[in-house]
């Protein structure tokens, strides 16, 4: 009898600590998810502001979506015990105190450049991690990353469409952009097959419809430079996949 009891209570702290493991994993996966996605929009903002230091707005979002990546960053710290992402966050903060500056210093192609380099470097950074804290996935939180992955590909595209426009590198960038292109079209045909409620399919039928859009002026953008155009779009299907989003997470 006290071997069986012995025997329950191995199985229960087990169970206890797969499911807290678990737990911390799907949190680290999450706020990986943030930091690619920021890694890139914060790129996009500088691109940005760079064509218009004079903007204040921009300025602002800039450092704001700086101080968000800083909360995913922490985010991370607070609930890993793992010492190779515990390396990678310290670099991280290492590198998010440069950028800090770049919104307080004058623009320029050297800081532009830098800023793409960052992007590249924070993104690299937490794929690493995510590889780290990797589980299988529910359909539903299959469902929700994907969502969040459209959204971090779209900025990623805006990235490298911004910096073509102000002439860094424009071929290379070209040819990121373009794989960038086809990886949201992948991931949109995946979303279209889940069926959504009615309301929710409206709004992925207009994901959709302004994607096409946008695919246009990003696979054209040697032919016209219309970068706000893009930006207000952009910023329209974020928001419908935010919807999309929390469908996902009112379901796990």
């Amino acid at each position: 009898m006290r071997n069986f009891f012995y025997i329950i209570t191995a199985v229960l702290s087990l169970f206890e600590s797969t499911y807290c493991s678990t737990r911390g994993d799907v949190t680290i996966i999450e706020a990986t998810e943030n930091i690619q996605y920021l890694s890139q929009k914060i790129a996009t903002d500088y691109l940005f502001f760079y064509n218009k230091p004079a903007d204040t707005l921009l300025k602002n979002q800039l450092s704001k979506n700086i101080n968000n990546l800083q909360f995913f960053v922490a985010d991370i710290a607070d609930t890993t015990t793992d010492t190779h992402t515990k390396n990678i966050l310290d670099y991280f903060t290492y590198r998010i105190e440069q950028i800090k500056q770049l919104p307080n210093q004058k623009t320029n192609e050297s800081n532009a450049r830098l800023i793409l380099k960052y992007s590249e470097v924070l993104l690299e950074g937490a794929k690493s991690i995510a590889k780290e804290h990797k589980y299988k996935f529910s359909e539903e939180e299959k469902m929700l990353m994907q969502s969040k992955e459209i959204q971090y590909l779209i900025e990623r595209a805006s990235k490298y469409y911004m910096a073509f426009q102000i002439g860094l590198n424009r071929k290379n960038n070209y040819r990121k952009m373009q794989k960038a292109i086809k990886d949201i079209d992948d991931n949109i045909r995946e979303i279209d097959i889940y069926r959504y409620p009615y309301q929710l399919e409206k709004k992925l039928k207009e994901v959709n419809r302004v994607w096409r859009i946008n695919r246009d002026i990003l696979v054209r953008m040697d032919e016209y430079s219309i970068p706000y155009l893009l930006l207000g779009s952009t910023e329209h299907i974020k928001k419908l996949l935010k919807d999309i989003e929390q469908y996902h997470k009112k379901n796990l």
